[in-house]
């Protein structure tokens, strides 16, 4: 029999007969239904099209939409939570407000962050810690910055270098590895017995086709010299005493730095590393102390540093451009609040000295070298960590001595709390120009005063910066030390 066709509203719809807005929609959720949900754009594989329908991410999408980061915002790291990626391999983050309240909500307009500068909030796993891998590492300052695994250290933990060239050990849960690299294990990354680094010794050096970090990237002295100039009072009212105990030219200002400013100063220290280790033998009546010094200094290159003779190897380095900023902050202040002083009149302080005293050790009587330094020499001391009383650290002494070794001898000792500076010039510095008898190098006198410093009454680390004015021609005319 001849077969009837079907009502109208019984045949079947084909992609050909449907309605052209039905078939847009259609066309439209397959396509929803083959791409990433998440953004990116990857393409659902036909393996798995259409066995679950309806939207769907990548592994990577699926890894990371609504995962706390740690992503670059400015020059800074801060955390956030991703909210959708791109095709550019960008992260769409939103950022958490704590680092402008200290809260943990939702506020900061989100960004979009190359997945190269963010990285999973998560510690790394040590399995895939390697030599060479680009990491964020959390520094003293609970901040994280840029740094490149140099190899293994004692103890289970990482050598790291930062951008800014500052090498750091750290452990494993201080590390967040960036999202440049595979997030899972790939087939042909190296087995897990291969990318375990020993931690037996920090000799285990970067190889020398590996590339290092960016000497001039922005690392934790850049960020300590920040926070520095962000609390740094530019004026303000100091009280100083000068010609104390009947010394010409010594002057003290016992209140000079505020907490704030020796908190951000203890962290550029910390950002310093080399630091060279000197030794003037004991001191004190049974020879109980030990002259010691931890220092850096930063000058001329044709400078000497003080106190190292001139045949011996000098560690002094090029003033950079963070220790520039650091002396120029320093230099400001002493010449406003040391007036009276006329301190360093017609040049620039042209070097600085970072030093360190450990707690019960001191650095005993001495000049600086008469003859070398022009007149002036200023100092600012706090300790390494906040004291019972004082945030800004523990008292310690500064000696004063005048005369040879006999019942003649004059000696003051000056209690000088943390965040103190003081001024030698003068007598008090010893200088030649001032010298009765025009001594030099470091000759003793009957008339000027040596300087040493006590650190013997507690157990923190007394932490100092001195600048001087180096007289360029000295070195040209005087004959070595």
């Amino acid at each position: 029999s001849q077969s009837q066709p079907l009502p109208s509203d019984l045949v079947p719809m084909t992609p050909k007969t449907l309605p052209p807005q039905k078939r847009a929609r259609d066309e439209a959720q397959e396509r929803d239904e083959a791409d990433c949900s998440g953004g990116c754009g990857e393409r659902r594989a036909a393996a798995a099209y259409p066995a679950e329908p309806g939207p769907w991410r990548c592994t990577k999408c699926e890894k990371l939409i609504g995962c706390e980061v740690i992503a670059r915002r400015g020059r800074e790291y801060e955390r956030g939570v991703v909210q959708q990626r791109d095709r550019n391999s960008q992260l769409l983050v939103q950022w958490w407000e704590e680092a402008a309240t200290g809260s943990n909500e939702k506020g900061l307009a989100p960004e979009w962050v190359a997945e190269r500068h963010a990285a999973l909030a998560a510690p790394a796993d040590g399995e895939r810690v390697r030599r060479g891998m680009a990491v964020l590492a959390e520094w003293v300052d609970g901040r994280f910055y840029c740094a490149t695994v140099q190899g293994g250290a004692a103890q289970a933990r990482v050598l790291l270098q930062f951008e800014d060239g500052l090498r750091y050990e750290a452990g494993l849960d201080a590390l967040r590895p960036l999202l440049d690299k595979p997030l899972l294990q790939a087939a042909h990354s190296p087995p897990s017995s291969a990318v375990r680094e020993p931690r037996s010794s920090l000799q285990r050096m970067l190889p020398a086709d590996l590339p290092s970090a960016r000497a001039a990237g922005y690392g934790p002295l850049a960020q300590s010299m920040d926070r520095l100039e962000a609390v740094w009072r530019c004026s303000g009212t100091w009280r100083v005493e000068h010609e104390v105990a009947d010394i010409c030219g010594l002057f003290i200002c016992r209140d000079f730095l505020s907490p704030a400013e020796v908190a951000a100063f203890r962290l550029v220290f910390a950002a310093h590393q080399g630091w060279a280790m000197y030794q003037w033998g004991t001191i004190g009546r049974k020879k109980e102390l030990a002259s010691i010094l931890q220092r850096i200094d930063f000058g001329l290159e044709e400078m000497t540093a003080e106190g190292v003779a001139a045949q011996s190897k000098s560690f002094t380095r090029a003033i950079g451009r963070h220790q520039q900023r650091l002396i120029q902050l320093l230099e400001a202040r002493m010449r406003q609040v040391f007036a009276l002083a006329g301190l360093w009149r017609e040049c620039d302080v042209n070097m600085m000295q970072l030093s360190q005293i450990p707690g019960g050790q001191c650095l005993g009587h001495h000049f600086d070298r008469r003859d070398k330094w022009q007149e002036g020499i200023a100092s600012v001391a706090w300790s390494e960590t906040a004291g019972q009383e004082d945030s800004r650290g523990d008292e310690w002494t500064l000696g004063m001595q005048c005369g040879p070794s006999n019942n003649v001898q004059r000696q003051v000792q000056l209690p000088m709390p943390a965040g103190a500076a003081y001024i030698l010039s003068k007598r008090a510095q010893g200088r030649t120009a001032w010298c009765s008898r025009h001594k030099v190098a470091h000759e003793s006198c009957a008339c000027c005063w040596q300087h040493g410093v006590w650190n013997e009454k507690t157990a923190l680390t007394r932490q100092s910066i001195t600048m001087r004015v180096y007289d360029e021609e000295w070195g040209r005319e005087a004959s070595s030390p």
